[in-house]
């Protein structure tokens, strides 16, 4: 259940005026008079916001986005206009070819024959320190010598396909000669003439030699299964034995005659994949197995090789997910050494930095031992540790680069109940701590290549997106990019997301909350709510963003407030805050969500008695959980792929934060729908894709049949051949329609 992008949230909404929740009676926006003859209101801009609320919002001056393609030397960035590329220097904004067309016109047309007249890409890659491109074209991957215009070109594996739609396909090795590559769960290389060697010839579905399972992509972020090594003479490579696993049947059974195909699913107590590691020798394809331990009821990732290509490293986890344990192999003889551990009272997060400096004696890992993550020197060699290079408590979230030549460390933080990111930087001798953005809200940082020059994507509850281009040592340029609301947009009289903050229903901690009003809001109404949730661990739903025309200003339109909060353990705040989730999902989030509505039902137009929720995925558990849990707060529910019980779902995910079923029975009760079916009295829907490989259907129809038990009445929406992301344009129309028909909302 990890969600798309690490540092992007799935149903986030932000804020922008602070209160304390059960404090004094809360300054209310003024209400906007209904006009309908000189704006539109309602219904109308509802639909307004849907069809053309981007278009509205508008673009900017200066013509670069915020994630700027770079030249090699980080002095200027490339773009592809009217079928060339241009290089603009970074400064100046002085454009030139980036490329000598007509030669890689030539080439290509000298190479196959042909009679092109334009650059047959629109896209490609940089390689060999910047020497070379790489482009696709006529169904063929070409390499093109920039100084020398000598091409080569090759026919490209087919891909195949991975969890979250990741596409495999060839892996060139460093020295540009070989390609790997995977084919009926075996290793492959290719020279570029086309010879082909097997590494591997033992693969099947259930034994996958360099190609990944589900559960671990999914939940550990390990979508690839073997490395190059520095030199282009090895690749280590996983291999996941699948035998012990669980097989799910997933039925698409929309043709007379059904097809199914069993997806090997581990889930919370049961028997986990087996991974082993290997080294393979390209040349004389000999195999040599890593020595990772006699215990198989480990999780053994995130191989990496060291700068040198001397060593080749892994993570190993233990079963609990609590001890981190890294390790070094010699590839030549499979020995492993132990060169550092690491330790949670309750759960270890996936997603650390481990950064080996080339000067192949120190690396850097960040750790949360503290109850904040911060960044550590260690010595390679002994594992010693040399410096903690921070200790301001943001915490970290991640380390994008190092420039070691001038001796810095840039990463990312949070700050301000984490609804704030900021880009920092420290010295490798941990002097130096500077924070690089000033500005209150979200940035977003890319680093040039050489590290002279950064751009920071800025937004906040006030300001739309803005790209700045800055020095090295935060000194700005120019303005590359701003967002600018159109006049037509600003005359729809929207009014901002208010941010606040509410107690949590332990009284303990000051949560962030957020709340959107339709344009035609009047405080004297009593208006109905919707709370947009997705929850769960480390989720965060309040950022500090402009929300202005997002999706859930546009619901509100509807003459709904709706709502989204954090709870004790998002992210951003510290592990130990995490930590508070642990061993109970659903059950503190709920309590927290419970306490959210009763602050905002202080308010006189706030009416608890019309609350609605909604959610997909971990969201859907949510929806469903507080329909049944607490009945008498919220009253619509629509729900999409929803876990109805955590036995249902994968095991590193579950076990992460509720350990294993026998372990944690009263939690795994007390955190499942089913446990509470009898209590149903509002209105709920669900939805659930027929072939959903990430919450399977099992969970819906297991809360159909706890439902029908007690007699309850509820609403079902099953999508054939949809996976976990519905892509049927009735879904998030139904949703809408449910709960205009059933919270019955303020209309204009």
């Amino acid at each position: 259940m990890r969600r798309n992008s690490r540092f992007a949230a799935l149903f986030s909404l932000m804020l922008a005026v602070l209160f304390v929740a059960q404090a004094l009676p809360q300054a209310q926006p003024q209400a906007q008079q209904p006009q309908p003859q000189q704006r539109i209101i309602g219904r109308a801009l509802y639909e307004k916001l849907q069809r053309e609320g981007r278009r509205m919002m508008g673009g900017g001056p200066g013509g670069f986005g915020g994630g700027l393609m770079w030249t090699p030397d980080g002095k200027a960035s490339y773009a592809l206009e009217e079928g060339t590329f241009k290089r603009a220097d970074i400064l100046t904004g002085e454009k030139t070819p980036l490329f000598d067309d007509a030669k890689i016109i030539a080439a290509v047309n000298n190479a196959l024959g042909r009679q092109e007249v334009k650059l047959p890409f629109g896209r490609f890659q940089f390689i060999d320190a910047g020497k070379k491109i790489q482009f696709q074209a006529f169904n063929k991957v070409f390499l093109y010598d920039l100084a020398t215009a000598k091409l080569e070109f090759y026919e490209p594996e087919r891909s195949v396909s991975g969890v979250r739609g990741r596409s495999y396909g060839d892996v060139l090795s460093p020295d540009l000669k070989y390609r790997a590559f995977t084919r009926n769960y075996n290793l492959y290389v290719k020279d570029m003439d086309g010879t082909e060697t097997a590494l591997t010839t033992d693969g099947t579905e259930d034994l996958r030699n360099g190609y990944p399972d589900w559960v671990y992509p999914e939940e550990l972020a390990q979508y690839e299964a073997f490395w190059w090594s520095p030199d282009s003479k090895k690749i280590a490579f996983m291999q996941f034995d699948e035998s012990p696993v669980f097989k799910y049947p997933i039925v698409h059974d929309i043709a007379a005659q059904p097809r199914y195909e069993l997806q090997g699913y581990p889930v919370p107590g049961a028997n986990n994949p087996i991974v082993r590691l290997f080294m393979a020798d390209v040349a004389t394809k000999k195999l040599v197995r890593l020595e990772t331990g006699d215990d198989l009821d480990v999780y053994l990732y995130r191989g990496k090789w060291t700068a040198d290509g001397k060593e080749f490293t892994y993570h190993r986890l233990n079963r609990f997910q609590n001890k981190v344990e890294l390790f070094a192999a010699d590839p030549a003889t499979g020995k492993t050494r132990l060169f550092l551990a690491d330790s949670d009272p309750c759960y270890i997060d996936e997603s650390t930095d481990l950064w080996f400096l080339k000067d192949n004696q120190r690396f850097l890992w960040t750790s949360e031992r503290s109850g904040w993550r911060e960044i550590y020197l260690y010595e390679l060699a002994t594992g010693k540790l040399l410096k903690q290079l921070t200790a301001a408590k943001l915490p970290v979230r991640s380390i994008p680069d190092v420039d070691e030549a001038r001796g810095w460390v840039y990463f990312a933080g949070s700050e301000a109940n984490g609804i704030e990111s900021h880009f920092y930087r420290v010295k490798l001798d941990g002097s130096g701590f500077t924070k690089m953005t000033k500005e209150a809200g979200s940035h977003m940082v890319a680093l040039s290549h050489g590290f002279d020059y950064y751009t920071d994507v800025f937004q906040s509850f006030d300001q739309p997106s803005k790209t700045t281009l800055y020095k090295a040592d935060g000194q700005a340029v120019k303005v590359l990019n701003e967002t600018t609301p159109s006049r037509e947009f600003l005359d729809l009289k929207l009014i901002k997301p208010e941010h606040f903050l509410f107690k949590s229903a332990d009284g303990q901690y000051d949560l962030d909350g957020l709340l959107y009003f339709p344009a035609h809001f009047d405080p004297t109404e009593k208006y109905p709510l919707i709370l947009s949730v997705y929850g769960g661990p480390g989720s965060k739903g309040v950022s500090n963003r402009y929300l202005m025309a997002d999706g859930n200003q546009t619901l509100a339109q509807l003459g709904f407030l709706v709502a989204v909060c954090d709870y004790r353990g998002v992210s951003g705040r510290g592990k130990a805050f995490q930590n508070l989730h642990y061993m109970k999902l659903g059950q503190v989030e709920l309590e927290d969500h419970v306490a959210f509505v009763k602050a905002l039902g202080q308010r006189p137009y706030v009416d608890t008695t019309r609350v609605g929720v909604t959610g997909h995925s971990y969201g859907g558990y949510f929806t469903c959980l507080a329909l049944l849990k607490e009945p008498d707060v919220f009253h619509v529910g629509v729900a999409g792929a929803p876990v109805t019980d955590w036995r249902n779902y994968d095991s590193i995910y579950t076990e992460r934060y509720m350990r294993r079923p026998q372990d944690n029975a009263e939690g795994y009760e007390k955190g499942s729908c089913l446990t509470y079916a009898k209590n149903l009295k509002g209105k709920l829907f669900i939805h659930h894709g027929a072939v959903d490989d990430n919450v399977h259907p099992t969970n819906t129809i297991q809360l159909v049949q706890a439902l029908l038990k007690e007699n309850k009445t509820f609403d079902l929406m099953i999508y054939p051949e949809q996976q976990h992301g519905i892509g049927v344009a009735r879904y998030p129309v139904s949703r809408v329609e449910y709960f205009v028909e059933h919270l019955k909302p303020v209309v204009k």
